[in-house]
């Protein structure tokens, strides 16, 4: 299940500009290792519905990959992923997913060590 609490502990970053008018905040995580950074992982925070408990919150989370296109004619293509989750999802099926995906794609480093 996701929660604040949970995306805390993994590493995301909370700021207050959200791509959603309707979002109370985002989280953010950058996913690296020792060639440079993969991706960020982006978490858009909402409010409860009306039907749910006043203190639950619902999570918008997307990644966007640079298309490889990106290095060969100088544009910036990218790929954009949101992950639906359920009441059973975790942060770490969402980062394993999004981690496969990039994986198969075959995506460049956002930003690679020099």
């Amino acid at each position: 299940m996701l929660t604040l609490e949970a995306l805390e502990a993994a590493g995301y970053k909370k700021f207050k500009n959200t791509l959603s008018q309707h979002a109370l905040f985002g989280m953010e995580k950058r996913i690296e290792d020792q060639f440079g950074t993969k991706y960020f992982i982006h978490v858009e925070v909402f409010g409860p519905y009306p039907h749910q408990d006043p203190t639950t919150y619902n999570f918008d989370t997307t990644v966007q990959f640079i298309d490889h296109d990106y290095f060969e004619v100088g544009k910036k293509p990218t790929i954009n992923m949101t992950y639906i989750d359920d009441a059973d999802t975790t942060i770490e099926d969402i980062e394993q997913f999004f981690e496969g995906a990039w994986e198969f794609l075959d995506c460049p480093y956002y930003e690679r060590n020099e």
